[in-house]
């Protein structure tokens, strides 16, 4: 297998770790109800695969706020650790399906990293 290379690999990421969250019942929610990330989720991934790319490649171009985004879905329906474990879960499972090396673990050490950070926060 190869490591991550490109943008392409990171929304083939993408689309296929949001098959998986769009499948499970227990997280499926916050893109389906909370928010109506479902109905656009091409542009949802092109937004990822930007914030994906700045954060492996240190390519730029990500402006959003992703602490405020999740803060804002926080309130609106609370993370739980079960829906971080999920996500995580998900997220590993799919990188490890289609991808190894450097990169591939760089992106689960920083889903890691982001995941227990917006914990934390959203806990206190």
């Amino acid at each position: 297998m190869k490591d991550i290379e490109t943008r392409e690999d990171l929304i083939l990421i993408m689309r296929k770790f949001y098959d998986k969250l769009l499948a499970d019942d227990v997280i499926n929610f916050f893109f389906t109800k909370i928010t109506d990330t479902d109905k656009h989720l091409e542009e949802h991934f092109e937004i990822l695969a930007t914030f994906w790319e700045q954060a492996l490649f240190l390519k730029g171009g990500y402006k959003n706020n992703m602490f405020q985004i999740h803060k804002n879905v926080h309130e609106k329906a609370a993370f739980t650790k079960t829906h971080f474990d999920i996500w995580l879960q998900y997220l590993y499972s799919t990188i490890d399906t289609y991808f190894e090396g450097k990169y591939a673990e760089q992106m689960k050490t920083q889903a890691l990293s982001m995941a227990t950070v917006l914990q934390i926060k959203f806990s206190q």
